[in-house]
């Protein structure tokens, strides 16, 4: 027990670490800050499938939550995951680009997804006098960095 526990540690310090390397190399103009974070290994296969609802793992997964903060206009940068992530807006609101280009915008008690790897994607607080803030659960190989620094996109928006 100690060890898992020891071990579940030091992978989130060694993520935690992966993810202040990403961000120094490209941050947006306004970052967002990541306020809390709580990570555990689920090492059991998950087969759930009820009503409209279905999860399934194949193997051992890392499930990370993280409350973040986007102060006035700040920014996620273009970004992906290597999982999928659910997003809940707890205050304010967030605009949403993904690869099309296309602006979707988010207010409190709404949720957003993003589809892990096979995306890349903007977020941002576009007001510049109220943060946003929100809760986002992550569900990532074991150890993984939940968070991929994308380059600056061809949409032409501003991070």
């Amino acid at each position: 027990m100690k060890r898992s526990v020891l071990l579940t540690l030091l992978a989130l310090m060694a993520s935690l670490a992966v993810v202040g390397t990403a961000l120094a190399t490209h941050l947006p103009a306004n970052p967002n800050v990541t306020t809390a974070a709580v990570r555990g290994t689920l090492a059991d296969n998950v087969k759930y499938n009820v009503g409209d609802i279905k999860v399934q793992t194949k193997g051992p997964v890392d499930v990370v939550v993280v409350d973040v903060t986007f102060g006035p206009s700040a920014s996620a940068g273009w970004h992906s995951h290597p999982g999928p992530v659910f997003v809940v807006i707890k205050t304010g609101t967030l605009s949403v680009w993904m690869d099309d280009c296309v602006k979707h915008t988010y207010s409190p008690g709404q949720s957003f997804f993003e589809a892990g790897s096979v995306s890349n994607m903007l977020v941002k607080n576009e007001n510049a006098t109220t943060a946003a803030t929100v809760v986002a659960t992550f569900i990532v190989p074991v150890g993984a960095t939940p968070l991929r620094i994308g380059e600056p996109h061809l949409c032409g928006i501003t991070e």
